[in-house]
């Protein structure tokens, strides 16, 4: 038996300060601000420990025997302090906090601290090599959890408990597959797990008060709903897999099928204005997963002077709600609706579906159908299906009866492939990725073809309706757009596909001593050569932000770029 503990202990200052100039410029803050001065002040402290004891026994040429018990510790304390003035001197000299308005400043902070707990035991057993088992049981504790957290034990704080098993057949040390030389390696697994995600926010079940500034005085207000029952999110998988090589390891593959299925999932409950909150943290959805993995190596040529690796991946996933308290959530982004609602995809994108445009009057007048404002569509409007209506069937207004999913940025299939070959000291490396069968949302485009103002727009409404009888999927250019022709609807969706070269690179490597070194090797990579897809915009792949629900909306960052690096690697 052997006892380990790793220490990690973190502390992180970061200080910036920012001025936006009014040259070159537009004004900031709803128009307001004619230069911006920000100054900001964080830090993160975190300590980290996990102690355990190791246990290995064999049993004779047989039996094996693991064990590794432990606590896992990890605290974390994060301050925040921000503060920010508005229209000082316009020759861009005032630049320091103090040099605004009075009367147009701004401070801000936040605390957030997050302490995790867990007590673990990981068992292992294997007979002859040929028959394993796994087991695994955890109880952990975390503060951001409600004080009366559900589902859980309460032993002073609440604590979730959590569980995994697995069994293992390596088939290929059974005495009838003896007389099989190519046959390496031949295992079954299968495995099932409960575990929880405490990833809620660290003030979601903690009952605090915000301090405001209203006119001349302060004061505390609630700064949420409590909820104490919050709880865990819960995932529990079920997974089975197959792990095949052959011919000394030349053909290496294995398959794996799962399902997953997350229950206590966390949403953002709408309620009532008079609350004076916009929504209530609760666990009240559930979701599952199902897909399969394949993973692939073959070594196509194997001489002495010269070998080919081919490496593969791929993957498939269905996404869908089984259950969401209210049986829809509707979530809105910039732009856009996000909803949630059982037998549909996570995140899906929510909005009116776009036919076209209509040619001439009588065809407008034909419909009958009015906007949600009693405005009747004309020609050159565009065309939205009606789907429904408050008793259930079509109605002949346009409004959010009419709202249905149009897209999901959850890809269907997505990997990639890579290919090595070396020759003596040479190594050639060329990988491919794809992704297909997921939507984006082309925000950019939605903003330079709405035509609804004065800005700048996008030579493709130069296609816009303009006369009686013009056949075009462009509506009519319309100020304010009272008929809400630019509505968020599958006129914005597009196919997110993409096949992409991500990266080739050569090396060359001297193995034995070079100048004063040991060893060193030459090489060159390029980065995002190449992309195959029908996306407008200007990259498939890109993520505004880490929360899923902003997932597949281009908000217009900056593409990822070509990237050239030749450069020599040392050895001391």
């Amino acid at each position: 038996m052997s006892v380990h503990s790793d220490i990690g202990i973190t502390y992180n200052v970061l200080k910036e300060q920012v001025f936006m100039p009014n040259v070159g410029m537009e004004l900031y803050y709803n128009k307001e601000a004619i230069n911006v001065s920000k100054s900001t002040n964080n830090s993160l402290s975190a300590f980290y420990n996990n102690t355990y004891f190791n246990f290995n026994k064999s049993f004779g040429k047989d039996h094996v025997l693991s064990s590794i018990s432990g606590v896992h510790i990890l605290s974390n304390k994060f301050e925040l302090d921000w503060g920010l003035t508005k229209n000082a001197h316009p020759n861009d000299q005032y630049r320091m906090l103090q040099d605004g308005a009075n009367n147009l400043r701004e401070i801000g902070g936040a605390n957030r601290d997050w302490n995790w707990l867990s007590f673990y035991e990981n068992l292992g057993y294997s007979y002859k090599d040929k028959y394993l088992l796994t087991a695994s049981v955890s109880l952990d504790g975390s503060s951001r959890v409600g004080d009366n957290a559900a589902n859980t034990i309460n032993i002073g704080a609440p604590f979730g408990l959590f569980y995994a098993a697995g069994a293992a057949w390596r088939i290929s040390n059974e005495s009838f597959l003896k007389d099989k030389p190519a046959l390496e390696e031949l295992k079954l697994r299968l495995s099932y797990g409960r575990s929880g995600n405490d990833d809620i926010g660290e003030t979601s079940a903690t009952n605090y008060y915000d301090a405001i500034k209203f006119r001349e005085t302060s004061g505390l207000i609630p700064a949420i709903i409590l909820n104490d029952e919050l709880t865990y999110e819960t995932v529990s998988t079920i997974n089975g897999g197959v792990d095949l090589a052959l011919w000394g390891n030349r053909v290496k593959t294995s398959i794996d099928v799962f399902q997953s299925t997350t229950d206590n999932m966390l949403i953002y409950t709408p309620v009532d204005a008079y609350f004076g909150f916009d929504f209530r943290p609760e666990n009240g959805g559930k979701m599952q997963n199902t897909g399969v993995e394949l993973n692939l190596f073959l070594r196509l040529m194997d001489k002495s002077s010269f070998k080919w690796d081919l490496q593969a991946s791929y993957s498939t996933v269905n996404n869908n709600i089984l259950e969401i308290k209210g049986d829809k959530l509707v979530i809105p982004v910039r732009g856009a609706e996000i909803v949630n609602m059982p037998g549909e995809q996570a995140n899906s994108f929510y909005g009116y579906i776009y036919e076209g445009v209509y040619s001439t009057t009588e065809e407008a007048e034909s419909k009958g159908l009015k906007n949600d404002k009693n405005v009747a569509y004309k020609a050159g409007d565009a065309i939205f299906t009606d789907i429904s209506g408050p008793d259930g069937t079509p109605d002949g207004i346009i409004n959010n009866f009419d709202k249905t999913v149009i897209g999901s940025s959850n890809p269907k299939h997505f990997g990639g492939i890579s290919n090595t070959f070396t020759y003596k000291r040479w190594s050639l490396n060329a990988f491919v990725q794809f992704v297909s069968g997921n939507e984006v949302f082309n925000y950019v485009r939605s903003q330079n073809e709405n035509m609804v103002g004065l800005a700048n727009q996008s030579t493709k409404v130069l296609d816009r309706w303009q006369y009686e009888g013009q056949q075009t999927e462009i509506p009519r250019a319309l100020f304010d757009d009272l008929v809400g022709n630019s509505s968020f609807s599958s006129r914005w969706i597009e196919d997110g596909s993409y096949l992409r070269l991500k990266n080739v690179s050569l090396s060359y490597t001297i193995k034995n001593e070079f100048l004063a070194f040991k060893n060193a090797q030459f090489y060159f990579s390029a980065t995002n050569l190449l992309t195959v897809s029908n996306y407008l915009g200007y990259d498939p792949e890109f993520a505004y932000s880490q929360s899923h629900k902003m997932q597949g909306i281009d908000y217009g960052l900056t593409p990822q770029s070509r990237q050239f690096v030749l450069g020599v690697k040392l050895g001391l």
